[in-house]
C-alpha cells in the first residue's frame, strides 16, 4: 500500500484526526492499487496504521534507573490486564519482543500501576501506545457507567411530559408506542458524552477534569451571566423515517437566545476536554443537544418477547406524535449544573447519582 498513488489531496491534507490521551494520531486512507482506493477500519489488536511516533506524549514521566534503562509507570484499571496480558501472555509478550520493554503487570488482587522499563524513550513510548490502544478498543465494547449530564428537571416539565406521555398512550393505537419507552420524568437530561470507568481512580480522574472544565470551560463562556433556563419545546427523531423511531427527544434551547452559541460551545468543548485527556473516543466534532422522551432500547421484553429478543429492539411508529405534537411546550429548568451521572442508579431526589458536580454560574 502506497500512499503516494492517491490523486485525493484530501489523504494528505485533512487526514482523520484520532485522539488517545494527549496524543493526536492521523488516520491515512490507504489504496491496494492504483485504482483501488479503501479505507483503513476500526482499530483491532494488531491495528497500528494510525500510529504517529512523531507525535508523543510530553506529559509522560519517563526515569531513568541506576543500570541506564528508561522506566515508566502508567495506571490501567485492572479489568483491562486480561486484553493487555492475551492468552498465555501472547499479547504482553508480543508487545515486549516488538518494543523491547518489559511489562510488569499487577497480578489479580494487586493494586499498582503498570511498570515499563526500555532501553529508550521511544521504545516506552511506543509500548504505552500500543497498551493504551488495546484499553481503548476493550473500553468501546464495554457498556457505558457514567456520562456528562445536564439536568432538564423542574415541576413544570415533569407535568407537561407526564401529560405529553398520557396523551399518546391514551390516544389512537400506534405501533410499538407502550408505556415502557417512555424516560422518567424525573430524570430528563441532555447527555453530554459518556464514559466507561471502571475503578475509583478513573473515576476521581473523570471528576477531578470535570472540575477543571468548571474553571478553563464553563466560567470563561458564562462569566458576569445572570441565571440562565433551559426552555424546552417541539420534539424531533434521531432518524429519518418516522414510521421507524427509535429515538423521540425534546428540542432544548436557553431562554436568553445570545447564550445559545456558548451552550453548545461549552458542551463541545467539555467532550473535547475529556477527549484530550484520554478518557473518551471523540466521535463527532458537535453534541447534539436534545432531552430523550423515548427510546426503543428501554422497551420491556414480555414472556413472549424473551423468546424473540428481536422485540426489545423493536422500533415505533411516530408519524403521528411529530405531525400533531411538533411544536409541544414542556416547560423549563434552570440551567444550573453540570454532572458526572451515574447510569442505573437513582440518588436522593430521584435523578442520576453524581460522582461530581459543577455550578454553570
Amino acid at each position: 500500500m502506497d500512499l503516494m498513488y492517491s490523486k485525493d489531496p484530501n489523504v494528505f491534507n485533512n487526514p482523520e484526526i484520532i485522539r488517545i490521551g494527549n496524543c493526536q494520531f492521523r488516520r491515512f486512507r490507504t489504496e491496494v492499487t492504483r485504482k483501488q482506493e479503501t479505507q483503513l477500519g476500526p482499530y483491532t489488536e494488531n491495528d497500528e496504521a494510525m500510529i504517529n511516533c512523531a507525535e508523543l506524549d510530553d506529559n509522560v514521566e519517563i526515569k531513568v534507573t541506576k543500570s541506564g534503562q528508561f522506566l515508566t509507570t502508567m495506571h490501567v484499571a485492572p479489568y483491562f490486564y486480561k486484553g493487555i496480558i492475551g492468552s498465555r501472555g501472547s499479547k504482553k509478550q508480543e508487545i515486549e519482543t516488538d518494543t523491547g520493554t518489559h511489562i510488569k503487570i499487577p497480578r489479580t488482587g494487586e493494586t499498582g500501576d503498570i511498570i515499563i522499563t526500555g532501553a529508550s524513550e521511544r521504545d516506552i513510548y511506543s509500548a504505552r501506545t500500543r497498551i493504551n490502544l488495546i484499553v481503548l478498543h476493550m473500553r468501546d465494547n464495554h457498556p457505558v457507567t457514567h456520562f456528562i449530564s445536564i439536568p432538564v428537571l423542574s415541576e413544570e416539565i415533569k407535568t407537561n411530559v407526564s401529560e405529553f406521555k398520557s396523551k399518546l398512550l391514551d390516544g389512537p393505537p400506534m405501533r410499538g408506542v407502550e408505556d415502557s419507552i417512555f424516560l422518567s420524568g424525573e430524570k430528563l437530561h441532555l447527555t453530554i458524552t459518556t464514559f466507561v470507568l471502571l475503578d475509583d481512580f478513573e473515576v476521581e480522574n473523570a471528576v477531578r477534569i470535570l472540575q477543571d472544565c468548571k474553571s478553563d470551560i464553563i466560567d470563561p463562556l458564562f462569566k458576569n451571566v445572570g441565571p440562565l433556563r433551559i426552555v424546552m419545546q417541539g420534539i424531533e427523531i434521531m432518524n429519518d423515517d418516522p414510521t421507524a423511531a427509535h429515538v423521540l427527544y425534546g428540542k432544548v434551547k436557553l431562554n436568553v437566545p445570545k447564550y445559545n452559541t456558548s451552550f453548545q460551545k461549552m458542551s463541545d468543548q467539555i467532550v473535547d476536554y475529556f477527549a484530550r485527556r484520554g478518557l473518551i473516543r471523540q466521535q463527532y466534532d458537535n453534541v447534539k443537544l436534545h432531552v430523550t422522551l423515548m427510546n426503543s432500547r428501554y422497551r420491556k421484553k414480555d414472556s413472549e418477547a424473551s423468546a424473540n429478543t428481536k422485540k426489545s429492539k423493536e422500533s415505533f411508529d411516530a408519524s403521528f406524535i411529530l405531525d400533531k405534537y411538533k411544536n409541544y411546550y414542556f416547560g423549563e429548568a434552570e440551567f444550573s449544573s453540570v454532572h458526572l451521572s451515574v447510569r442505573f442508579t437513582t440518588g436522593d431526589e430521584q435523578y442520576y447519582e453524581s460522582a461530581a458536580a459543577v455550578s454553570i454560574i
